[in-house]
């Protein structure tokens, strides 16, 4: 058996439990957080976050409810309104804003976060693809 059959052979299963594992591990972070998609999603409303889509629809619906914080104005924008309102020695202007900008900053946190693991949910999917790529090409090779 040549040699690069016998690494694949190998590799298949480990990336295929590998990334199976990761999987598992995400979803039980996810469900141990206790969260459930909100009411104003459409779809998912009230079901736990367990799974990348539940996780993305969550996210979905932070950023909605930031943009309505915010009047429309994204973290960014509100942050630069504040920082004007500050250089020019307006504190209460930036007081006022200071409170919204928080908020709006702890929604982006929130969604960065379900984000991340919709990615890491990708990535072992990617891996137990790759698994199961790497086991036909195997079985593919002949044999020597």
């Amino acid at each position: 058996m040549s040699t690069a059959r016998v690494l694949l052979r190998l590799a298949s299963p480990l990336l295929v439990t590998a990334g199976g594992a990761a999987w598992v591990v995400i979803t039980q972070q996810l469900k141990a957080q206790k969260i459930e998609v909100h009411p104003d999603s459409e779809k998912f409303k009230g079901r736990p976050v367990a799974d990348p889509i539940t996780a993305f629809a969550q996210a979905a619906v932070i950023e909605k409810h930031a943009l309505n914080m915010g009047g429309g104005r994204t973290f960014a924008e509100i942050s630069e309104e504040w920082m004007e309102a500050n250089a020019a020695g307006d504190t209460e202007r930036a007081g006022e804003i200071a409170g919204t900008r928080e908020m709006v900053m702890q929604a982006n946190f929130l969604r960065a976060s379900l984000f991340t693991s919709v990615l890491a949910y990708g990535v072992s999917a990617l891996t137990v693809g790759i698994g199961v790529l790497t086991g036909v090409i195997a079985s593919a090779l002949p044999r020597d």
